[in-house]
C-alpha cells in the first residue's frame, strides 16, 4: 500500500485538465484520486536543480506553476537549452529513467515553481494500475516527438530570425519569464545575434 501524498497544498486543477485532454473516455470513478496520490507535490526555488546530468533520472515532473529549463553542457562548458517546461508541461528523460542509465540532461527551475513528481517506482505503478493512462501518455508522447522533430528541422533549415519569430508567436510568455541569454541558447544563437534580431524587428 502506497502512502497517499498531500497534494492538497497545491491547486492541481491544471494537472487534471491535462490528463483529461489526452483521454477519449472518462476516467473510471475513483481512479483519479488514486492516480493523483502517486504524485508528490514539491516546491522548488529559483535556480534549484531538479535533475543533474551524469546521474540516473529518478522521477517524472509535471509543472503546476513556474518554469523549468532542460539543458545539456558541452565539453567546452557551454550550456545548450533544449526545452522550457512551463505550466501544464511534463518533463523528464524517460529513456534514461526507464533503462536506468545516466542522463545527459540537467533540469533547473528558472523561477520559483510548484511541481508534481512521480518517482520511478510510482511511475511504473501508474502504468500497471491505470490502463487509461497508457493511452493518455502515448498521445502526449506523439505530440512531444512531433514537436522535437520540428525543432530539429528548424535548427538546421531556418534562419535565426525565422526561429525567433516562431518562438514569439508560439510561446510569447517565455520572453517575460526567462533571461534573454536563455532564449538565445534555446534558439541556438549567441546573445549578440538575438539583440540584433530584436533591434531589426522593432525598428
Amino acid at each position: 500500500m502506497h502512502e497517499k501524498k498531500n497534494t492538497n497544498k497545491f491547486d492541481t486543477t491544471l494537472f487534471h485538465e491535462e490528463i483529461l485532454k489526452r483521454l477519449a473516455e472518462p476516467i473510471p470513478a475513483g481512479d483519479y484520486e488514486k492516480f493523483l496520490a502517486l504524485w508528490e507535490p514539491k516546491e522548488v526555488k529559483k535556480n534549484e536543480l531538479i535533475m543533474r546530468s551524469g546521474e540516473v533520472p529518478k522521477c517524472t515532473v509535471f509543472v503546476l506553476q513556474g518554469c523549468l529549463r532542460q539543458y545539456i553542457v558541452s565539453e567546452k562548458g557551454d550550456e545548450h537549452i533544449v526545452y522550457f517546461a512551463e505550466e501544464r508541461h511534463f518533463i523528464s528523460d524517460l529513456p534514461a529513467m526507464g533503462s536506468g542509465t545516466i542522463s545527459n540532461y540537467n533540469l533547473q527551475a528558472t523561477e520559483k515553481s510548484q511541481l508534481l513528481i512521480a518517482n520511478v517506482s510510482n511511475w511504473e505503478l501508474i502504468f500497471k494500475q491505470f490502463p487509461w493512462w497508457a493511452h493518455a501518455f502515448m498521445k502526449g508522447q506523439q505530440k512531444w516527438t512531433a514537436k522535437m522533430q520540428e525543432q530539429i528541422v528548424a535548427s538546421i533549415s531556418e534562419t535565426a530570425e525565422s526561429k525567433y519569430l516562431k518562438l514569439v508567436k508560439t510561446r510569447p510568455s517565455l520572453f517575460q519569464r526567462v533571461p534573454q541569454h536563455y532564449i538565445a541558447s534555446f534558439l541556438g544563437i549567441n546573445p549578440e545575434t538575438l539583440s540584433r534580431i530584436r533591434k531589426k524587428i522593432t525598428e
